[in-house]
């Protein structure tokens, strides 16, 4: 059997199950689909190092739970709010030049006290919004360490700028 044969044929025969499994994830059948779909895009691109169906189908299973984790933290974050409650909320607690002030803050902090390589995937990440796959293809790094650096800066970031709060407040 073809190594094109076995991924197609692992996933066809656990379509199904992988459907459910990226549904109880995601919580929603259209992102499950397209977590399934994207999965197999990834196992193909790959499809050389799987030696058997049983081997793709294992591989299948954790690409479609890994993929689904990461569609549904990324929906996580883009919260829908009405236009009317969003321009309320955002106006009652902080004014448009301390949001400004806070911003120039963070953004100083990202530039002169993290490493080049975080103030890099800070940048690729918050900035021009890629995924965790596309940084690190990018950097040459794994997707975990991207995962872990960008934790670590955004800690940093969090720390330094709580820290220099509680000094202007004193």
């Amino acid at each position: 059997m073809k190594q094109t044969d076995r991924i197609t044929s692992a996933f066809t025969t656990l379509r199904e199950q992988m459907l459910s499994l990226a549904e109880r994830i995601t919580g929603n059948r259209d992102d499950a689909a397209d977590a399934v779909q994207d999965a197999f895009v990834k196992l193909w691109q790959q499809r050389d190092r799987y030696k058997n169906a049983s081997h793709a189908s294992g591989a299948g299973i954790v690409a479609v739970k890994t993929v689904s984790i990461d569609l549904a933290r990324r929906n996580s974050r883009h919260v829908d709010v009405p236009v009317e409650q969003a321009s309320c909320a955002a106006t009652e607690d902080v004014n448009d030049d301390e949001r400004s002030l806070a911003y120039q803050q963070v953004r100083s902090i990202i530039d002169n006290d993290l490493s080049s390589n975080q103030r890099l995937i800070i940048d690729l990440r918050e900035v021009e919004g890629l995924e965790f796959d596309d940084i690190a293809q990018r950097l040459g790094m794994q997707p975990v360490t991207v995962r872990v650096e960008l934790s670590r800066a955004r800690k940093r970031v969090r720390e330094i700028y709580q820290s220099r709060l509680k000094e202007k407040n004193s």
